[in-house]
């Protein structure tokens, strides 16, 4: 891989990528590398509309390149790098993505004034998940929390472990290269040391560090 290749960190529902100004300065000491935000419309825009402006500036990024997405910026991730060229991305980290589906946005969904409105175009991606085909070469992990603590906990939406948003078994998928569990919280994860040494980790070697948590 080339060493200057850039990292595309992608935000998730409702946010711009300031949330995660932390997690980028940390990757780029880490790594050494470029680390650019990539910015969309989560609300007024489609899911598909945003995974093809996505894939656009992952194929002008010089890649090979690789991506970490936070929440909904992780289901983004695994279909903007499906949509994009083959040999665009390397390896690619997800942050508490509800891959496959989001107890929490169909809770919101159900709410009788709005609740569609606000998730707006990202509603369908965000409830049902995301193709969980992952393209050859590419090499996929996910950091999911356990800290409890979140709008899904406040909605009545979680059961089991989960980080207060996305649960635990939204995370899993068959494709991961590896899985992590950490005790950090949904948004808590975009400002732990230890969530940015295991995306590190996981950009260098395409697992994650022996010492973490890998539930079976």
């Amino acid at each position: 891989m080339n060493a200057v290749a850039r990292i595309f960190t992608v935000h998730g529902l409702w946010n711009g990528g300031a949330e995660a100004w932390v997690l980028r300065r940390r990757l780029a000491r880490r790594t050494g590398r470029p680390v650019v935000q990539f910015r969309y419309p989560s609300v007024t825009r489609s899911f598909a509309d945003n995974a093809d402006a996505l894939a656009a500036e992952l194929e002008r990024g010089g890649g090979p390149v690789d991506v970490v997405g936070h929440s909904l910026g992780g289901l983004l991730a695994l279909e903007g790098v499906r949509r994009a060229r083959p040999g665009t991305v390397g390896r690619v980290v997800l942050l508490g993505a509800p891959v496959r589906g989001s107890a929490t946005a169909r809770r919101l969904l159900s709410l009788p004034r709005g609740g569609r409105r606000i998730v707006g175009g990202s509603a369908d991606a965000l409830a049902r998940g995301v193709d969980l085909s992952v393209p050859a070469g590419v090499a996929v992990g996910m950091i999911a929390g356990s800290g409890g603590l979140g709008m899904g906990k406040v909605l009545g939406a979680m059961e089991g472990v989960h980080d207060g948003t996305v649960g635990f078994d939204e995370t899993r998928f068959e494709g991961l290269a590896d899985h992590l569990l950490l005790p950090v919280t949904h948004t808590g994860m975009l400002f732990s040391p230890a969530v940015a040494d295991a995306i590190a980790e996981f950009l260098r070697e395409g697992r994650f560090r022996s010492d973490g948590n890998h539930p079976g």
